[in-house]
């Protein structure tokens, strides 16, 4: 079980804490969260690129493209930030017009989410070739 904290007298207590998510073990609890052979892997991974999917070969000329645009002191950081306030404004938008969900938004909101989410891809995929 879980008992109620560090100071449970009743003996129950198994070292994790209790938080409304999920349960954590202790710092002092000495339950691992890394194995040896798990730090060995780390220490040795190498990253390997996928390959590009027919989409990107497609639309990366447009990305080179808009990315050529830009300013040369604009961060990479600022055009995923960019890319995540589209995101925010169709979610707020969304929200206002349903808040549960539930009800059938006008056919703008549905736009604006589709605009929303092509900018967000775009200006995701430019922000790497920025840098």
């Amino acid at each position: 079980g879980t008992g109620t904290g560090p100071n449970d007298t009743s003996g129950s207590y198994d070292g994790t804490h209790v938080h409304a998510w999920f349960l954590e073990p202790s710092p002092g609890s000495n339950h691992a969260v890394l194995t040896p052979a798990g730090l060995e892997n780390i220490a040795h991974h190498r990253y390997v690129p996928g390959d590009y999917t027919v989409l990107d070969n497609l639309l990366n000329p447009m990305w080179t493209y808009l990315t050529s645009l830009l300013p040369l002191w604009l961060a990479p950081n600022a055009v995923t930030t960019m890319g995540g306030l589209h995101c925010g404004l169709s979610y707020a938008v969304l929200w206002m017009y349903s808040p549960n969900f539930d009800v059938v938004v006008p056919d703008w909101v549905v736009l604006l989410s589709g605009y929303c989410t092509i900018a967000y891809y775009t200006l995701d995929c430019m922000d790497g070739k920025q840098a």
